[in-house]
């Protein structure tokens, strides 16, 4: 049975040995693809001819002797910059590509717009899953691409990691007024990259000296004069500020940055009223309308205009477009998004239930998401309620505000209807969070702390420190270890203090202290602390 099994199996081995050896030249590659020449050899490409055909690419078919299914991948190649790319795979003897769709490939293999290259088209042949070589020719060309996105003015591009840049991505600042200034705005969506600024109509010259550097990732301003000097501002964050605004002429509302449109926006509510847009709550940085004898034009705004009027009291999807070339632009769009009010008041007992007064607390809700938050002080048993536009809100009358172990923390129901006054029994300074949608709220302790290597949280978790109402001042006994550390207020890095204890900054550097038990108090009204060894 043995011999048998064996004979048996060697049989079937050679057989499958012989399909094999009959496999291969069935597939042989008898006559290779043969292309046919291009209706013209130099192009030069533009918008106007964008949407025009570009000469079929057309081949006489691979032979391999049977009827086999055959896929060509059909490759373009800058032999100037040796890059190349597949611009299409078919199972035809033929590609169609338009104008604009080659010159797109070609930005994939380093064609930069306006300069000239040599290109190659070549395929690649494959039968079932056997790779069988190129055609037996290729086709040459030459061509200039060019930028759909250039402007009829003056302009530069802003050019990440030069020279081996990527134009079709590339923010662009511009010289509208043609006196060699180039102005305009970039995002650049990781730290520490470097960028030269390029002429736009002739990307071979560099305008800036200097190549500009940015530490962290953001939206920057950046200029460059006629003598090609560079400039760029900090990090910008844009907002919207006005009477037609729910914070007035005194409090941003803040836009956010939508990296694929390149765009800024807010969705927010508009009174009949004027605003403007500013950048980093400061003056120094706005845009307003552009007016010429007839009032504003329509979408335009410049640095320092006049205020932006609306028209009809509603709520706005409100976009502006600062990555036109130095021609920036905004639109309001009317919208049916329910949003909630921007600031809800907390009047009390700590200032005779007033909500109009100035030292009537307030929450805020910048997203208008129903949501508010804020950070103050409480005396002991101080009385309050939420007022919203009119509403008084309190906490329902069969219900307390429900405190944790330690008193540092409290959550409870809020109610518009059938409500009572809401006790804070702990006095303290406490982050407020509201939500009028899931009629929740919490106080959270919160203040001053002290955070780094050095304390017991190190840089994870601060440690809240004691504020004194008569003194003003913040302080805590606390134990640290040989590091670091700096003062923090409510938990958020946006405000920090380090430098020297004798001339506190924000964002200064990290105190050094050796280990012990210590007395530290914070004068943040003077910028001031010490640390004084038990």
């Amino acid at each position: 049975m043995k011999k048998i099994f064996l004979y048996t199996l060697m049989l079937g081995l050679f057989a499958l040995a012989s399909c094999d050896d009959e496999t291969n030249p069935i597939l042989e590659l008898r006559k290779a693809a043969e292309f046919q020449p291009l209706a013209k050899t130099e192009f030069v490409f533009n918008k106007d001819n964008a949407t025009q055909a570009f000469p079929t690419i057309k081949w006489a078919r691979a032979d391999f002797g049977v009827s086999a299914v055959v896929n060509y991948s059909v490759v373009l190649t800058n032999t100037d910059s040796k890059k190349s790319v597949v611009i299409g795979e078919t199972g035809n003897a033929e590609l169609q590509l338009t104008n604009a769709q080659m010159n797109a490939w070609m930005a994939k293999v380093g064609g930069y717009p306006g300069q000239t290259y040599n290109f190659t088209i070549s395929l690649d042949v494959k039968a079932y899953d056997y790779a069988n070589g190129p055609a037996s020719n290729s086709l040459s060309f030459k061509a200039k691409p060019y930028d759909p996105k250039a402007v009829d003015w003056n302009f530069a591009y802003i050019a990440v990691s030069h020279p081996d840049w990527d134009y079709t991505s590339a923010f662009m600042i511009g010289d509208p007024d043609a006196d060699g200034v180039y102005h305009g705005y970039a995002y650049f969506d990781a730290d520490r990259l470097s960028y030269k600024v390029v002429d736009g109509k002739d990307v071979t010259k560099v305008l800036s000296k200097t190549t500009g550097t940015v530490a962290k990732k953001g939206f920057y301003e950046i200029t460059v004069d006629a003598s090609g000097n560079l400039t760029q501002s900090e990090p910008l964050s844009w907002a919207i500020i006005g009477d037609a605004t729910s914070g007035g002429w005194s409090s941003d509302t803040k836009m956010d940055y939508d990296a694929n449109a390149r765009v800024w926006k807010v969705v927010t509510t508009l009174l009949n009223k004027e605003f403007k847009f500013r950048a980093n709550s400061n003056w120094g940085i706005n845009l307003g309308a552009l007016k010429d004898k007839e009032g504003e034009i329509a979408g335009a705004v410049v640095p320092n205009g006049s205020n932006i009027k609306v028209m009809k009291a509603h709520a706005y999807i409100v976009t502006l477009d600062l990555c036109n070339a130095d021609k920036p632009t905004y639109t309001l769009v009317e919208t049916t998004v329910e949003q909630s009010s921007a600031e809800m008041f907390l009047p009390g007992s700590y200032q005779g239930w007033d909500p109009a007064a100035a030292t009537c607390y307030k929450v805020t809700s910048p997203a208008r998401d129903f949501t508010y938050s804020g950070v103050f002080y409480f005396p002991a048993n101080t009385q309050f309620k939420y007022f919203d536009g009119g509403t008084w809100i309190g906490i329902p009358s069969s219900t307390d505000v429900a405190w944790n172990a330690d008193h540092s923390n409290a959550s409870f129901t809020i109610n518009a209807k059938d409500s009572k006054d809401i006790t804070i029994a702990y006095a303290g300074w406490y982050h407020v969070n509201v939500d009028t949608k899931k009629l929740t709220s919490t106080f959270v302790k919160s203040g001053w702390e002290i955070i780094g290597s050095a304390t017991p949280g190190s840089w994870d978790k601060g440690t809240i420190m004691n504020y004194d109402p008569v003194t003003k001042l913040w302080s805590i006994d606390i134990t640290l270890t040989d590091g670091e550390f700096k003062f923090r207020w409510d938990a958020s890095w946006e405000i920090n203090l380090g430098g020297a204890l004798s001339g506190l900054t924000q964002g200064g550097d990290n105190l050094k202290i050796t280990a012990g038990t210590y007395t530290v108090v914070l004068n943040p009204a003077n910028n001031t602390a010490t640390v004084t060894k038990k």
